[in-house]
């Protein structure tokens, strides 16, 4: 994937995540984290919410009986080295303020990896929608992350919504004979 390409992808990304109030607030809740880490948790985070994509992924592979290709890690790969990169830039920016002036605090990287870490974990939750789709509190995002998993899985959105509401339904009690038992 182009890096120009994927960065479009993840701006679309952030714009959807930031559309939840949580995002909001654990944005802020990173990001005050962040400072008293001095500017150290949000590399973590990035690589951790990266690695937990890709083993998400590959469940969701296994579930739906697809071959797990290695696609899925040179993508992994491939999205550590742009986030990275990103990272180093806003880095060398922080350093040169810093240089500068007084203001020591890492916050454009903060801010470039707190955005990170919550597109990433976007993509973590549709996966673990996929994966657990009676889950009460995914079914409380079912309805922004349909897009998502639609992206992932190369289908239209309504036939996500038709699978995960299918899902969800309750199936009939059946007889010994396959038949579908009566109500008492």
């Amino acid at each position: 994937m182009h890096f120009l390409t994927y960065l479009t992808k993840l701006i679309g990304k952030v714009g959807v995540v930031f559309q939840q109030p949580w995002a909001w607030l654990a944005g802020f809740g990173l990001f005050v984290a962040d400072a008293a880490t001095r500017g150290r948790l949000t590399i973590y985070l990035v690589v951790i919410a990266c690695i937990v994509d890709l083993v998400c992924g590959i469940c969701v592979a296994i579930k739906r009986k697809s071959f797990a290709k290695s696609e899925l890690m040179r993508l992994t790969v491939e999205k550590l080295l742009i986030y990275g990169s990103v990272m180093l830039v806003f880095m060398c920016i922080d350093g040169y303020i810093a240089a500068q002036t007084a203001f020591e605090m890492s916050l454009s990287s903060a801010l470039v990896g707190i955005v990170i870490t919550l597109a990433e974990t976007w993509s973590i939750l549709a996966s673990l929608l996929i994966l657990f789709p009676k889950n009460p509190l995914l079914k409380l995002l079912q309805n922004r992350l349909t897009a998502e998993i639609a992206s992932k899985l190369g289908v239209e959105k309504e036939e996500v919504a038709a699978i995960l509401n299918a899902s969800r339904k309750k199936p009939q009690p059946r007889a010994k004979n396959g038949q579908f038992a009566k109500k008492k």
